[in-house]
């Protein structure tokens, strides 16, 4: 079949990063929805040069919390203004070590490393997850047009790798824990969805309301 390009692009942002803070005073989540790149894989050989690619707006963090939001892109944590994407890249794959095929619907167990970017600071960990090649029909199309990869992993950050340390005081860390749990959970497509334009407004409308119920909450 030879290497194979996925688009992540979902317009209806069923996409998700969530990271999670556990401290001994508080427990933050932070999610988004917003998530473009780019898979390329090779079918019958996961291991034949795999790459992937992912990009995160800092602005569509979300902890659910206005004030925290504007906290968490301020200058004193993500620096939005400053660094305003996180970037994910792939390094390696590092289990499965033998030439692997993918089969319609059939988990594959993955391990890899990848960096992570962000503020700044660039730093490689190992992600641990999965991936599901799923052939396009009838079924899929519900979901995105075209062949499938549904990606599920499992990683951790630590804030001081990324330069940010200079608030993760004593009394900070009651509330912040320096080390992030995270999970990465997104469908990637061969085609690109076509959405109507009546629809994308729809979208941005529902968006927008949304922002303004959480601001006034």
């Amino acid at each position: 079949m030879g290497s194979t390009k996925f688009f992540i692009d979902d317009p209806m942002g069923r996409n998700m990063i969530q990271v999670m803070s556990v401290a001994p005073l508080e427990a933050i989540l932070v999610r988004t929805t917003d998530i473009t790149g780019e898979i390329v894989v090779d079918p019958d050989n996961i291991l034949h040069n795999p790459s992937l690619s992912l990009t995160v707006p800092v602005d569509s963090l979300d902890t659910g919390v206005p004030l925290m939001n504007e906290v968490m892109r301020s200058d004193r944590w993500l620096d939005a203004a400053k660094y305003p994407k996180l970037v994910f890249n792939l390094v390696r794959v590092l289990s499965p070590s033998v030439p692997t095929a993918l089969k319609d619907g059939v988990a594959v167990p993955i391990e890899a490393e990848g960096t992570f970017e962000f503020h700044g600071g660039k730093k490689a960990y190992p992600i641990h997850g999965e991936i599901i090649w799923m052939k396009g029909n009838d079924h899929t199309a519900r979901r995105l047009p075209g062949d499938l990869l549904r990606l599920h992993a499992r990683f951790e950050l630590n804030l001081r790798d990324h330069g940010i340390e200079t608030h993760l005081s004593a009394q900070t860390l009651g509330k912040v824990s320096e080390t992030l749990g995270g999970t990465l959970d997104l469908f990637a497509s061969t085609q690109r969805p076509q959405v109507a334009e009546k629809m994308l407004q729809e979208l941005t409308r529902a968006k927008r309301e949304l922002g303004q119920r959480l601001a006034a909450s």
